[in-house]
């Protein structure tokens, strides 16, 4: 396990803990020099302890069938004597359920046999420490390569943003490349139930198939390759993506790219919107050895129909095998994504993102290559991403989860299952 930990913002001790794909703000109270923003590090110690006697207990009453329905846990610190290097915790458990004497009994002597218990009371704990390695310089502008992180979410997706070694280019904040994949007749296999957002846009664009869109302003739109499905969420709105009976009865195909832009400050709260716009509106230009369709900005002197608050761009491009062609470099961040095929040079295989910040020549492999070119203006910081909300600080992000948890975001009424907030 990997865990990076940097500083929130210069001048101030808050911290940004990175575990996986999930951020802990981490602060001390004010009194002790701090904002009072996060927990502080000995209440993440504590933490852990009480979690994981409450999952492992959890845990061993499934295995076990034992009737145990919640565990809620009470920790008290003392640590008044901490220097002496005594540390005392107490811990009281809540064990809910139709749970006999003996059986609560049984759970209570397996609490202490939770894992982090275990690491504190009776293994040797070594911690060394170090300086970062000064990093070798890196070749003027060499490109940074990206990796996709391979997901199941009913079907399978590559994740290209965010990735750990780039969070986001200009405004794009989240890259995914869905499918290609077929889905089962009669079932509602690939579904994706509704879900909210604030803060940011979604853009959907198919290679192959179709997708049915339905959101909270009472939008209901097919989308087939070549549209574009823009929803802007600003303040908030709810949608679900679902796989069309057709599409399932004909075992077609679906695949496509789903991206999330982050909106500008001064429009994150705006009111939510939703455009479609038909295939008609991106005609293919061509360029020798290239087919051009411009989603978002202006390329190669073509110019989308579709507004967007900041200056980016999207691209898709079809290059002949083997091919030759100089991409321009016009953006603030600009970067490649090889959907499908292969590229000699730079060399990049199908499922690879490549950033780049200078005019780049690609030459196609024997069997051509589609490319996805997207960048744009960068978004200043704080641009904090926590499920599927975009926000400026943890505060909007906790309010925008327990509105939607609680009932106070909008929801679908024709659409009924929902996506709990993690």
């Amino acid at each position: 396990m990997k865990l990076e930990l940097t500083q929130d913002q210069p001048g101030l001790l808050r911290q940004r803990i990175q575990i996986r794909d999930h951020q802990i703000i981490a602060d001390l109270e004010t009194a002790a020099g701090g904002t009072g923003q996060g927990p502080d590090p000995h209440d993440l110690f504590d933490a852990s302890v009480a979690t994981c006697k409450a999952m492992t207990l959890q845990l061993y009453a499934k295995r076990k069938e034992l009737p145990l329905e919640a565990v809620n846990v009470l920790l008290r610190r003392d640590d008044s004597e901490e220097r002496k290097g005594i540390y005392k915790l107490q811990i009281e458990l809540e064990l809910k359920g139709p749970l006999t004497a003996e059986q609560k009994q049984q759970l209570l002597e397996i609490a202490d046999k939770c894992p982090v218990h275990k690491l504190m009371t009776q293994a040797e704990v070594q911690v060394s420490t170090s300086l970062k390695a000064e990093p070798t310089p890196a070749t003027v502008n060499a490109p940074l390569l990206i990796e996709p992180q391979v997901r199941n979410i009913g079907f399978d997706i590559k994740r290209l943003l965010p990735s750990k070694v780039q969070r986001r280019v200009g405004p794009f904040i989240f890259v995914d490349h869905m499918g290609p994949a077929t889905f089962a007749a009669g079932s509602t296999e690939g579904d994706v139930r509704q879900h909210p957002h604030i803060g940011l846009a979604t853009l959907t664009w198919l290679f192959q198939g179709a997708m049915m869109h339905r959101d909270t302003l009472g939008s209901l739109q097919r989308i087939e390759p070549g549209a574009v499905n823009l929803m802007r969420a600003g303040s908030g709105i709810a949608h679900s993506e679902r796989i069309p009976a057709d599409i399932r009865e004909q075992q077609q195909v679906v695949e496509g790219m789903q991206v999330w832009l982050v909106l500008p400050e001064a429009e994150a709260e705006s009111a939510p919107d939703f455009q479609h716009y038909p295939a008609a509106l991106f005609p293919t230009m061509q360029v020798p050895g290239c087919s051009v369709r411009v989603i978002l900005g202006e390329y190669f002197s073509q110019k989308s129909v579709v507004k967007f608050p900041l200056r980016c761009l999207y691209v898709e491009l079809n290059l002949a095998p083997c091919a030759q062609l100089t991409l321009p470099f016009t953006e603030q961040q600009q970067a490649i994504y090889l959907a499908s095929g292969s590229l000699k040079q730079p060399e990049l295989q199908a499922g690879q993102m490549l950033v780049v910040d200078e005019d780049l020549q690609v030459t196609a492999g024997d069997e051509g290559a589609q490319l996805m070119l997207l960048g744009g203006e960068a978004v200043p910081d704080p641009v904090l991403l926590n499920w599927n909300f975009v926000a400026r600080s943890q505060e909007r992000l906790q309010q925008a989860k327990a509105d939607w948890n609680e009932g106070r975001f909008p929801r679908l009424q024709d659409d009924p299952e929902w996506i709990e907030a993690p």
